[in-house]
């Protein structure tokens, strides 16, 4: 066995054995079974419970924008954590994220001695240590989370949380699409908020699409997860194939990866790694479009990079048109030529590259963390009244 065989055995066995460790974790003390959700008697203390806070993740950071102002709102909010972090940890990663975090954080083991009106689980795997805690039980979704797993353990684990009883908040109604489309439990309680962003942090920036016509070199900065929901390999392979078809046509093409480890090697271009906020509004302003991979529920990175200006290219088998209009991004099928005739097209007409990104400002027009908090805040306060279910979107 070479030493490559050896570290790559070695690899493999240590994420079996961690995964082993998280699925038995789950099981020890769970029964499977709905919980009776009992409607709490005041709406004061809620508690947002987590896995791990880690640095650079948009999920985690989404969590801590909302836990913020719903703390301005009045309600006393705090953070459980029921993954293996400490709590100075924590503090650290949220700050990072996150530079006005100021809440309190519970760590794994007191979480059971406390007591809160509500209790959010934020995560599938959040979802088993809150089905324990004191409280009226919630469930903030991000995403399908069943889909970043093959048919195994974690799918399983993950599509099961759904039909355990919590009351859920989908971010964007692809979500309960998902959901209601995949789970046979009939007493579904889901309410959708709206998919925002943090406008304060990513403004408009004056472009001159007109002078993509004259161009002999394009910029794209291009969001790459070495995860398969976020395609990175079908990307490259087409960055790569259109980069070719260009040169022919005298243009240059330069892609500039970020979102994945410095070490992640592209075929393709150059890996800036992962960005901080005034690293990412830097590489939006010097770029010419943006490419992300939206396959399950659409990140923040499309939101960003359109409200900076940045004309956005997208997949149409992805999820971006359930939320924004098909004129506002450049969808493109799986087929290099595809994307390289509609680049082609709008690079050649900018006035469509102009109507397209007046299209995607509009739909981001009046969203906003604090907007979709406060939706959150009158989901809370309408628990318990008859008809209490409502989608704002």
């Amino acid at each position: 066995m070479t030493g490559y065989e050896y570290l790559l055995q070695r690899f493999v066995l240590q994420r079996m054995y961690r995964h082993r460790k998280e699925v038995w974790d789950i099981l020890e003390g769970e029964d499977f079974n709905p919980i009776c959700n009992q409607l709490p008697k005041k709406y004061e203390k809620i508690m947002l419970v987590i896995p791990v806070m880690k640095k650079f993740s948009g999920g985690c950071t989404s969590v801590l924008r909302l836990g913020s102002y719903l703390a301005k709102m009045g309600y006393v909010v705090r953070y459980g954590i029921c993954g293996n972090q400490s709590k100075k940890d924590f503090i650290e990663a949220a700050k990072y994220n996150y530079i006005d975090f100021d809440e309190e954080v519970v760590e794994r083991e007191k979480l059971y001695e406390i007591s809160s009106d509500i209790v959010i689980a934020t995560s599938w795997h959040s979802v088993y240590t809150a089905k324990r805690m004191n409280g009226y039980k919630m469930y903030f979704v991000q995403d399908y989370e069943p889909y970043f797993y093959n048919y195994d353990e974690r799918y399983l684990l993950a599509k099961k949380t759904y039909e355990m009883g919590f009351h859920i908040i989908s971010l964007g109604k692809w979500n309960k699409n998902e959901i209601l489309k995949n789970t046979q439990y009939p007493n579904l309680h889901i309410d959708v908020i709206d998919f925002p962003y943090e406008k304060k942090e990513y403004s408009y920036i004056e472009r001159d699409y007109s002078s993509y016509a004259d161009k002999k070199k394009l910029i794209f900065a291009v969001y790459v997860k070495a995860a398969g929901k976020r395609i990175p390999n079908i990307i490259q392979y087409m960055l790569m194939k259109l980069k070719n078809e260009f040169l022919e046509s005298g243009i240059e093409l330069e892609f500039l990866f970020y979102g994945e480890i410095k070490k992640y090697k592209t075929v393709v271009g150059k890996n800036l790694g992962k960005l901080n906020k005034k690293e990412l509004k830097n590489l939006y302003a010097n770029s010419d479009f943006g490419m992300s991979a939206s396959m399950t529920n659409i990140s923040l990175v499309p939101y960003e990079m359109i409200a900076t200006g940045l004309p956005i290219i997208e997949f149409q088998d992805g999820t971006l048109p359930y939320f924004f209009e098909k004129e506002s991004a450049i969808l493109t099928t799986y087929h290099y030529m595809d994307l390289y005739e509609k680049l082609n097209d709008k690079i050649s007409n900018p006035v469509k590259l102009q109507e397209m990104m007046q299209h995607a400002q509009e739909q981001i027009e009046g969203l906003s963390w604090e907007k979709s908090s406060k939706q959150v805040s009158e989901i809370i306060r309408n628990i318990g009244k008859r008809g209490q279910s409502e989608s704002f979107i």
